[in-house]
């Protein structure tokens, strides 16, 4: 089978692309002919993609402007899917679909509409609210990462078979070190922007070094938000508990270091650092947002506290510092836990809907 995978920048180094680059690496060792294209960015990646993958760039940062820029993708995208002959194109991020309206329909392959994002938010783009809608009418299937998220789609757009959830694999990190269990660090990784709600941990982690000032936070990535963030910790007087890592290519590292994983967010689609944390077996504080925290958290694994409270979420991380048992306890039942999300497994999701799609059927079971 011929299957096209077409993102939006191949080289970021976000979560989007690192789990296209595992499923089409997957799909890839299973003998289907893959191949990735690229709208905006290099056809590279920071992450590890299977020798038989081939890439491209379709180069459109010369497309500017409203009107032109649509054309400019929408051409671009059916010169594609025409030029590689796929059986199955999948459109990684539903904004792609506001660009093949004029053409979908006329399409011999079947297109996937892979969703990254929860049905809340168009994460600041109204395009997005289109591609959604085109995808219900267009899409042969749409795949999201949660069944909160399926349930929201069928209610919304009154579709049942053709929206199902598949769970983003967790990566093959190194086995977890004894030495984070033991160290007094907090660890939080994400961008630097208003969805993850480090302004609310940063709050939270005043009320937490007041009773703890040996324990210290550690905040993984950038973004936006990374100077007004730091005058926070200065004005909160967090300078010396509080460390911006910035950006990191051996997040590994810092997972193993750590003793507890703290999430802040607003919004998720499916969180990707809950489950590298639960892979490290480290136990987590979570806000239970949207989409993600409460059907990875299973189990026992982690504690969820509601958005934007910084009050929960300081006494919760207080609770485990202070009680080293449970911590031991929660980092078994996560390792457990992160099982669930096994690369192998959620590639054989795929497989199966890929065979239901080619051979006519419509139906997407959900991994769940």
């Amino acid at each position: 089978m011929k299957i096209l995978f077409v993102v939006g920048n191949l080289s970021s180094d976000g979560g989007t692309e690192r789990v296209t680059c595992e499923i089409a690496s997957g799909l890839a060792r299973s003998g289907h002919e893959v191949m990735i294209a690229s709208l905006f960015g290099p056809a590279t990646s920071s992450f590890t993609l299977e020798d038989s993958i081939t890439t491209c760039c379709l180069n459109l940062k010369e497309a500017r402007g409203g009107a032109r820029r649509s054309l400019g993708i929408s051409s671009a995208l059916l010169s594609k899917v025409r030029h590689q002959q796929a059986d199955v194109v999948v459109l990684v991020d539903s904004i792609l679909f506001a660009f093949c309206a004029p053409w979908a329909p006329f399409q011999r392959a079947r297109i996937i509409c892979w969703e990254h994002f929860n049905l809340a938010t168009d994460h600041g783009s109204r395009l997005r609210s289109v591609g959604r809608s085109t995808a219900v009418r267009l899409a042969d299937a749409i795949v999201v990462l949660t069944e909160r998220d399926a349930e929201a789609w069928r209610a919304r757009y009154r579709i049942r078979d053709k929206v199902g959830a598949i769970w983003n694999p967790v990566p093959h990190f190194p086995k977890p070190s004894e030495e984070g269990a033991a160290s007094r660090t907090v660890l939080a990784v994400g961008r630097l922007t208003e969805q993850k709600g480090f302004d609310v941990l940063l709050n939270a982690w005043h009320k937490v070094v007041s009773v703890h000032p040996d324990w210290r936070l550690r905040i993984v990535g950038w973004g936006e938000d990374e100077n007004d963030l730091k005058a926070q910790a200065w004005t909160l007087g967090l300078s010396d508990s509080v460390v911006f890592v910035g950006r990191t290519s051996q997040v590994e590292k810092e997972y193993q270091r750590a003793a507890l994983y703290v999430m802040s967010s607003r919004w998720e689609g499916l969180p990707m650092t809950l489950l590298e944390a639960q892979s490290f077996g480290l136990p987590v504080v979570s806000t239970d947002c949207e989409t993600g925290p409460a059907e990875i958290l299973a189990g026992g694994s982690g504690v969820l506290v509601d958005v934007e409270d910084d009050e929960a979420l300081a006494r919760e991380i207080r609770d485990l510092i202070t009680d080293e048992a449970r911590r031991s306890e929660m980092s078994l039942l996560a390792r457990d836990n992160a099982a669930r999300f096994d690369a192998d497994t959620l590639c054989g999701e795929w497989q199966q809907l890929l065979e239901r799609l080619t051979s006519g059927r419509t139906r997407i079971a959900d991994a769940s």
